[in-house]
């Protein structure tokens, strides 16, 4: 299976900066999934929407991570779920 690069993914040089220069700002603030503030020394993610045109702001990685997760175990037990026949 091929290599998914990250910036084909979305985490790409813009990505990055965009991170990297919200970063400072996210200390204290609520991360918007657990509503916990975020600290210095957590892992922290840039959190963009699923089409990946714009940016959600700051979240704990644990936070982001496991949304994304959620959304895409749901869609694989979709699509494996079989349908009924029509009798």
């Amino acid at each position: 299976m091929a290599r998914r690069r990250s910036s084909r993914a979305g985490y790409g040089w813009k990505h990055r900066q965009a991170r990297e220069q919200l970063l400072p700002y996210a200390y204290g603030r609520l991360c918007h999934f657990c509503q916990k503030p975020m600290l210095r020394g957590q892992k922290l993610d840039l959190d963009h929407t699923d089409d990946r045109t714009s940016y959600r702001g700051m979240t704990h990685a644990s936070c982001n991570r496991a949304a994304g997760a959620r959304k895409t175990n749901a869609a694989r037990r979709a699509a494996s779920d079989p349908k009924s026949r029509d009798w």
